[in-house]
């Protein structure tokens, strides 16, 4: 497929089944054909059924998935002609326990039947492929994540966190390095502070971001 004299390669995969009397597996949910498409995409495209009242909560664990391997993830909500007010307040009810994952993801609405907004998928994908190919200047990485540190100081054990420098070390997913004094206090919750400063300043929005903690040694 061509956009804008770009190539974009589009793979189609089988839809998942649906969850029934058992808990099932990520494993389990996907047929084979659609792992290796998400091992194998950059971006993944999430097809759900917007109309339906009560949303699977084994698509939002599919999304948390995909987003975890590192891909970027736009989450489609087709049969927008048929959502109703009811079904509105539905999804955001069922969203609530996702909201931290969602609030990172551009969500879609559209209607393959009317075309509602189906003319913004592809522009979208450009979008978000800009993003997460983005390169960042080590100099301001350091400087944004010294300065939220310097606001809001991190501790482990009233040990105070530092971070020395950072620099962006791979795309696809977006990798930063960033050089402390000690990586082990840098958990997961630490590294979504830092997330939150660089989303904050940048629009990354479907991009997943990881970090790689090293400690800096001084002669």
């Amino acid at each position: 497929m061509h956009f804008y004299k770009e190539t974009i390669e589009v793979v189609d995969t089988a839809g998942i089944r649906r969850q029934r009397s058992v808990d099932e597996t990520i494993e389990e949910m996907m047929v084979r054909t659609s792992f290796g498409a998400v091992r194998d995409a950059d971006i993944v495209l999430l097809l759900i059924d917007a109309h339906e009242a009560q949303l699977a909560h084994q698509e939002l664990k599919l999304a948390s998935y995909v987003f975890e391997q590192g891909k970027a993830l736009i989450i489609i909500r087709n049969k927008h002609d048929l959502v109703t007010d009811d079904i509105q307040e539905q999804w955001k009810y069922d969203t609530e326990e996702y909201e931290h994952l969602l609030r990172k993801i551009e969500v879609l609405t559209v209607s393959c039947k009317t075309g509602h907004n189906i003319g913004k998928i592809l522009p979208l994908v450009k979008e978000v492929w800009e993003r997460y190919t983005h390169n960042f200047s080590a100099a301001h990485l350091t400087m944004i994540f010294k300065d939220g540190l310097e606001r809001t100081p991190l501790y482990h054990n009233k040990h105070r966190l530092k971070v020395f420098s950072a620099k962006q070390v791979g795309i696809k997913p977006l990798l930063i390095r960033l050089n402390v004094n000690e990586p082990e206090w840098f958990e997961s919750s630490q590294q979504s502070f830092f997330e939150n400063i660089l989303r904050k300043d940048y629009n990354l929005k479907s991009v997943p971001v990881k970090f790689n903690l090293r400690r800096m040694f001084f002669d």
